[in-house]
């Protein structure tokens, strides 16, 4: 690209030398999409990635020679431009689940609109897999080489989509915004048949990656003998968990006796890989599901079923889609009201942690995102003592009853 079409990048990178062969794959995405070295004379890395936190520094063959790259991208004027025939290379701002699976969407649209576009991803991260099944899609899930870069006519920074920088606060409909912004239409929505003559497979999926968005246990105990009484003997029920928020045994033990002792009912710690989360919630014919990445997965594929939202707007998480239906917390406090858009748990400027309602605070005394750990605090929210607008889910638990039966109804026909 001319100098005069680009401008530098958002995110900023690392640039590393090594004469050593290396092979780099994170342990939560599948091994096919593992990266090797090309014998480039470097490479490129964000310089937030785990590769270049954790390995580089560690790695005596490897040279770092700058922290402050930034590459030239196309800016966002000329997003509207022709791509037919042309390689482009979108540097991915994160790997929250749920954003990607957006981001995904959005790349089938705008595939579907070039087909005969060749497309790089770069910082895909954990979420490598939600992109794997993307036609014409080279994945770069931490590097790229000097080489391969070199092959791509245009890069794109999607951070700067309209909306990025205030993410941590509001939420973005990454599809909706980015199909707008290139000017492609949007692939027709997905839709799953339930197969008749077939057991039920009923999922649910009660955690986050914050208490704010992780659905109390007694909720979820009472969710479960709701759908037996819908679903009868004709459906098999999983619970997965996440076994990388350090809460899952505690989790697990405040669902109850019965529930873990149920024959029908089975509890899973978790997947190893984002793709076989990816896997189970395809094979789902319906789904309970908490705000998090799980329930923007049934996307792909248009599992249905029903997505229950505490501190963040459904109506912009959901965008299009209404394969799964919202139930959203209508929580009204001194402090805050539900929908407050935060995602995460803040911090207040002498360290206390939580959010508006649990602190008993007004938004604007809540100056940061914690930079420190509170192992107790997060199992606490998020089994025993959610923070408010969580723990008013359970105090509408009967109408959320009613609705759960006649969603179920409607949607599953039993064979």
């Amino acid at each position: 690209m001319a100098s005069s079409n680009v401008h530098l990048s958002r995110a900023r990178f690392t640039r590393f030398k090594t004469r050593q062969p290396f092979e780099f794959g994170l342990p939560n995405v599948a091994a096919g999409i593992s990266q090797k070295s090309d014998g480039s004379a470097s490479y490129l890395t964000r310089v937030s990635s785990l590769l270049r936190q954790q390995v580089l520094p560690r790695a005596a063959s490897v040279k770092i020679v700058s922290d402050e790259i930034h590459l030239d991208v196309l800016p966002k004027p000329q997003w509207t431009r022709s791509f037919d025939r042309k390689r482009v290379l979108f540097l991915i701002p994160a790997d929250a689940l749920g954003d990607c699976v957006g981001m995904t969407m959005f790349l089938r649209a705008f595939l579907a609109a070039y087909p005969h576009c060749k497309i790089g991803l770069l910082n895909t991260g954990s979420a490598s897999d939600i992109f794997a099944g993307l036609k014409n899609t080279e994945i770069f899930q931490l590097f790229i080489s000097a080489n391969a870069l070199k092959r791509f006519d245009f890069i794109i920074d999607l951070s700067e989509m309209d909306g990025w920088k205030d993410i941590a606060t509001a939420p973005v409909d990454c599809e909706g915004v980015l199909c707008r912004e290139f000017d492609v239409p949007p692939v027709p929505l997905p839709h799953k048949d339930v197969a008749k003559g077939n057991m039920l497979q009923i999922g649910i999926l009660p955690m986050a990656s914050s208490p704010l968005r992780t659905l109390p246990p007694e909720f979820v105990a009472k969710s479960i003998h709701a759908l037996r009484d819908s679903a009868g003997a004709t459906a098999k029920i999983t619970i997965i968990l996440n076994a990388y928020q350090g809460v899952k045994e505690a989790y697990k033990t405040a669902l109850g006796e019965d529930i873990a002792q149920d024959d029908h009912i089975e509890l899973v710690d978790g997947f190893k890989t984002i793709a076989e989360l990816v896997s189970f919630i395809g094979n789902c014919d319906y789904v309970l599901v908490a705000d998090s990445g799980p329930a923007h997965i049934t996307k792909l594929a248009g599992i249905p079923g029903i997505g229950i939202y505490s501190s963040a707007s459904s109506e912009v998480l959901h965008g299009r889609f209404r394969n799964i239906k919202a139930w959203q917390s209508d929580f009204r406090g001194e402090y805050c009201a539900a929908p407050c858009g935060l995602a995460k748990m803040h911090a207040t400027e002498d360290g206390k942690i939580g959010c508006m309602g649990s602190l008993a605070v007004t938004k604007d005394k809540l100056v940061a995102l914690p930079n420190r750990r509170d192992p107790a605090l997060v199992q606490r929210t998020s089994t025993t003592d959610p923070v408010p607008c969580v723990k008013h889910l359970l105090t509408e638990f009967d109408r959320f009853e009613t609705f759960l039966h006649a969603d179920f109804k409607k949607q599953i026909t039993k064979a």
